[in-house]
């Protein structure tokens, strides 16, 4: 759900005028965790800190390792470096993602965007040998086989049953 500056506004100047986060965050049925983030915001940008995080920005490659370092080398939580820099924590937990397992030059390429399959059917492949479409045919007649033998089995203990529970 998306708040309103207002709300995020009147939430912040309830705190520092005493109000316990506990106690906001049951007024205004908001979970500890975000006042926290709010207030981290706040107290790191101020009134644009709450604002809405820009969409679609690009971070440079120094940029990112930057924030990247300062997260695991000074342990700092996620969402600290998401206010301190106004970088969502989705994509933090991916760059750190992307730096741990290849990396830091793979914060270069980091690529954006959905993956996409590829779409319908593949292809089948053409058995190269006569060989291999007659052992393909066969493999499938024999499913084909065991399916309907398993059917009939079934068939006839329904019927057995039926005759059973009759009076």
């Amino acid at each position: 759900m998306v708040h309103s500056l207002e709300e995020k506004l009147e939430v912040i100047k309830m705190h520092t005028q005493g109000a316990g986060v506990k106690l906001l965050a049951k007024r205004f049925c908001l979970s500890r965790s975000l006042i926290n983030v709010w207030l981290e915001q706040y107290k790191q940008h101020g009134v644009v800190g709450l604002q809405r995080l820009p969409y679609n920005c690009r971070y440079n490659f120094e940029e990112k390792c930057q924030i990247v370092c300062e997260i695991d080398k000074k342990h700092v939580p996620l969402h600290v470096a998401s206010a301190k820099y106004r970088v969502a924590r989705s994509t933090l937990r991916c760059w750190r993602h992307i730096a741990r397992r290849d990396g830091y030059d793979a914060l270069r390429e980091v690529k954006y965007g959905r993956k996409y399959a590829s779409m319908g059917r593949p292809k089948k492949k053409e058995p190269i040998t006569e060989l291999e479409k007659l052992q393909r045919e066969n493999e499938l007649l024999r499913a084909e086989n065991a399916y309907l033998k398993k059917l009939r089995a079934l068939m006839t203990e329904k019927e057995r049953l039926a005759k059973k529970t009759k009076p």
